[in-house]
């Protein structure tokens, strides 16, 4: 893994009504993008799988919607991204890892994008700025301690 560089030419993906965003301070990401670019770009992209953890206070999110986890498709792929050299995070898929977890289901076909994949679906140039920022200093962090830290290949949400 390398260090990476702001991009001068970096354009937010603005959203407009319907579309879906998943974030908050720092970052957000427009997931509308996201899903049509790696519909676009498949074979860019890894598809894999991820392991479900077991159910228990806090393991999903205090926002989900209660009602729309029966239409919840098992089988379409979650997005998960590359956060920081030994971390993914999942941006899309909350209701499908909840289901999934409530019916004891083991794992989940998975996208994976890399960092400098899920950086173009930020919605604001100062985010593009900021995970570069927090990227390197992470990447730092990583080689200083000679990458014992990082679990990578064995993601559960």
């Amino acid at each position: 893994m390398k260090k990476m560089k702001v991009n001068p030419d970096f354009i937010p993906c603005l959203p407009v009504l319907g579309d879906e965003m998943l974030g908050g301070f720092p970052f957000n990401w427009h997931i509308t993008k996201a899903t049509a670019w790696i519909k676009e770009n498949g074979d860019q992209v890894e598809l894999s799988k991820v392991q479900v953890g077991p159910p228990g206070p806090g393991a999903d999110s205090a926002k989900l919607d209660e009602d729309f986890l029966p239409q919840a498709d098992l089988m379409k792929p979650i997005i998960m991204v590359r956060m920081r050299p030994e971390f993914f995070r999942l941006i899309d898929g909350n209701h499908r890892v909840a289901k999934a977890r409530r019916m004891g289901v083991a794992e989940l076909p998975a996208y994976y994008l890399t960092q400098e994949q899920h950086r173009q679906f930020f919605t604001s140039e100062d985010m593009d700025k900021r995970y570069v920022e927090y990227w390197n200093g992470k990447l730092k962090d990583f080689r200083k301690d000679n990458g014992r830290w990082g679990v990578v290949g064995e993601v559960e949400v």
